[in-house]
């Protein structure tokens, strides 16, 4: 699906006169992402389970949107320059997902060069995430999906 959504955006953007489709573009964008990072958790966590299993679906399921913001701003993340650029790019397309759904129609918002930017940015947020060693995927699936305990 994953793939599929960023086929989506770009047909999208390809009707880039009607700003409806420019913004259903920026925000199939993010959820292309928010699935993969949903799919490698899931992955990383429960390597020999069938995806439509119910332990595959609730570990997909667990991602939760808010809490994206602040997981790469933390330990151990924050000082992986990998994940500081990964997660850079993830909040910036939350951001634009969240400008795309919900501000009032204004017809020169994401023009459609910015539109394809963002496309162009999700991609690399994808290959990124699917070049990072098992270990690495561990660490980020665990870091998205616990939340850290204050002592």
């Amino acid at each position: 699906m994953i793939d599929e959504l960023l086929l989506t955006a770009e047909a999208l953007l390809r009707d880039s006169q009607n700003p409806a489709s420019r913004r259903r573009a920026v925000s199939a964008t993010y959820y292309a992402v928010f699935h993969a990072l949903a799919e490698l958790a899931s992955k990383s966590l429960l390597p020999d389970v069938s995806s439509d299993s119910w332990e595959y679906v609730r570990t997909y399921r667990s991602l939760d949107h808010g809490p994206l913001k602040s997981v790469f701003l933390q330990l151990p993340l924050k000082d992986d320059a990998r994940f500081r650029i990964i997660g850079q790019s993830v909040v910036q397309l939350q951001v634009e997902r969240n400008r795309a759904d919900y501000l009032p129609n204004e017809p020169s918002l994401f023009p459609s060069t910015q539109a394809a930017d963002l496309i162009a940015q999700a991609r690399n947020v994808i290959a990124a995430l699917r070049s990072l060693g098992d270990e690495e995927k561990r660490k980020l699936a665990v870091c998205l999906l616990f939340r850290v305990r204050q002592e």
